[in-house]
């Protein structure tokens, strides 16, 4: 039932799994852990069990909605990269999934809301059909079907017209911030409310919505309808409001060590390593030499000025966040400062520079889960703790 996540957690899929054959799974659920804990994975296998969609592999349904809050835009960038360099089916299968979980997205519950919203997107040929967001996302589609069902000789002409579509507002819908608006979320409960068909939403990082998205969201907790399913899925689980967490069921996904990330890794795509996460692979895979180095020399730059207690200068500063901005890498690159940083105080002798270096950026990436403070606010917040002694 759950194949993929019995690989990385076995734990949460006994639990799951023995729920079901008890008959005690409620139909709204909360899936917590970090980032990388396969929360994902499993809210994706149990929603297209429970609508008893059949095209799990390929992750295609019309019964399922997914309200993101995450950018797909490194891990798609990765897996056409790894598919060009291993043109097998464990890749294709890797990207055709990968550019669904965004077009799930693109349900028809949400589109009047974006049905004249312009895509960046700009084709002389006629796919383009209008050039809105939606009609991008249908052409996209159109392209992962004849990747499931092309013959190899169309691969790399498929993946040329993929690239050109996959643009940066494809990935966000448009919108300036992440995560569910009201109105989607109005949206997607008039369907579920609507015919007598399992159907299921998944809903991102809950805790960082606005108070009316958050109060709509618990309408929809509050008055199910009984053919519906709700699985939310969250960093900070206690940032959610009590009044919610009463309403579902809770799931903990722990941390999944390195060497689980690494052998789900060779499983996949024979590639094998020690990987800290799988932000760190695709990372690795999907951006190419330059923007590694200008990556690693930004997190060196950053780190250097921690440890001296020195602000960077306007011109450094923004340098340096518009390369993450532009390669979309500021998961990678907190990871890669902290454990830089972190290598200094092992290797230091702990003097108090690096200490009150490693101190103020705990705190400050401390702050920022906590309160859904940007990264950049935070990595700025840090340089100033360091510099100012607090």
């Amino acid at each position: 039932m759950f194949e993929t996540l019995s690989r990385t957690q076995k734990g949460v899929s006994d639990e799951l799994e023995n729920a079901i054959e008890n008959g005690m799974l409620p139909q709204s659920l909360l899936f917590s852990g970090p980032k990388g804990s396969s929360r994902l994975t499993a809210a994706l296998d149990l929603s297209f069990y429970l609508t008893e969609s059949r095209e799990r592999s390929f992750l295609r349904s019309g019964r399922v909605v997914y309200l993101m809050s995450r950018s797909m835009k490194m891990e798609t960038e990765a897996a056409i990269a790894l598919f060009e360099k291993q043109q097998n089916d464990r890749t294709r299968l890797f990207l055709i999934q990968t550019v669904r979980k965004t077009l799930l997205c693109y349900h028809s519950s949400v589109s009047p809301l974006y049905e004249n919203k312009k895509s960046s997107v700009k084709l002389r040929d006629d796919e383009g059909r209008g050039g809105t967001l939606f009609s991008n996302a249908a052409a996209i589609d159109a392209l992962v079907m004849r990747l499931e069902d092309g013959e190899r000789e169309e691969w790399s002409e498929i993946i040329e017209s993929l690239k050109a579509r996959l643009s940066d507002d494809f990935y966000t819908l448009g919108k300036k911030t992440k995560g569910a608006t009201i109105d989607e979320i109005r949206a997607v409960q008039g369907w579920l409310e609507d015919g007598i068909d399992e159907k299921c939403v998944i809903i991102e990082r809950p805790e960082d919505f606005t108070e009316g998205a958050k109060n709509s969201m618990l309408k929809m907790l509050e008055e199910p309808p009984a053919h519906s399913h709700i699985i939310l899925i969250s960093e900070h689980p206690s940032r959610i409001l009590e009044t919610i967490l009463s309403r579902v069921r809770h799931f903990r996904f722990p941390q999944l060590p390195a060497c689980a990330v690494s052998s789900v890794i060779g499983d996949i795509f024979t590639i094998y390593g020690e990987y800290a996460s799988f932000d760190d692979f695709f990372f690795a895979n999907g951006t190419d030499e330059e923007e590694r180095k200008t990556m690693d020399k930004a997190a060196m730059l950053y780190s250097e000025a921690l440890i001296s207690g020195k602000m960077l200068t306007l011109d450094e500063e923004n340098s340096l966040f518009s390369a993450l901005e532009k390669i979309a890498g500021y998961d990678y690159f907190r990871s890669t400062v902290v454990s830089m940083v972190e290598k200094a105080l092992l290797e230091s002798g702990n003097p108090s520079s690096v200490r009150k270096a490693w101190t103020a950026l705990s705190r400050a990436m401390e702050r920022s889960d906590v309160y859904n403070m940007s990264i950049r606010f935070a990595l700025d917040t840090a340089l100033r703790e360091a510099s100012s002694g607090k």
